[in-house]
């Protein structure tokens, strides 16, 4: 998961650059190319703004991790590794990773060929941020190249922060080090965490 939608305003669906075989995560800004196709944004400048969050993720066929396979490395890449891919070959040379929609390879854009852009505001918690910026509380964000909010002056202003990156909560009970409090709860107690967040109000 790599955006929690809190309140949008506007969800429309745009159709993808079929020919760009970049990967959009979810979460991430996005711009239009010359065509009108839903792309990462190729430059940043006063001029060539954002149009939205991506709502789906568009992927080349890499993923993750599966459970299954025991593999150590979270960043495992299937054309390389296939450590604990599924044999999908008769002859047991074709094999791809399992994952949450083996379908379409995690591709939820590949049935449609559009991707849902949100934009007109709203709120949202992404997980696609530049790691190395501070993101104080009220400040402007903006995007770079590779549709990561950033605080640095580039560009048309995105959107401003809520909320520094922070542990969401899942919702799942547990403790350790990858658990955050959930002191929302009456109960009290932690959550195990989805993943750092960080908290943006949309002004695009």
């Amino acid at each position: 998961m790599a955006l929690i939608e809190v309140f949008h305003v506007v969800a429309s669906q745009m159709p993808i650059d079929s020919d760009n075989a970049t990967d959009i995560p979810q979460g991430s800004l996005v711009s239009l190319d010359a065509n009108a196709q839903v792309v990462l944004p190729a430059s940043v400048s006063a001029t060539n703004a954002a149009i939205g969050i991506a709502g789906d993720s568009r992927s080349g066929g890499t993923t993750s991790y599966t459970p299954e396979s025991g593999a150590t490395n979270t960043n495992a890449q299937p054309p390389t590794t296939l450590t604990g891919a599924l044999v999908i070959g008769a002859y047991g040379d074709q094999r791809r990773y399992t994952q949450n929609r083996v379908a379409d390879n995690y591709n939820e854009v590949l049935a449609s060929g559009k991707m849902t852009i949100y934009h007109g505001g709203g709120e949202f918690w992404t997980d696609q941020y530049v790691t190395t910026d501070t993101f104080t509380p009220s400040v402007v964000v903006y995007t770079d190249v590779n549709g990561d909010f950033n605080d640095s002056a580039l560009g048309v202003i995105i959107g401003v922060t809520l909320n520094s990156p922070t542990g969401y909560p899942s919702g799942v009970p547990g403790t350790g080090p990858n658990a955050v409090g959930f002191s929302a709860l009456p109960e009290g107690g932690n959550s195990i965490q989805w993943g750092t967040f960080l908290h943006v109000k949309l002004l695009i």
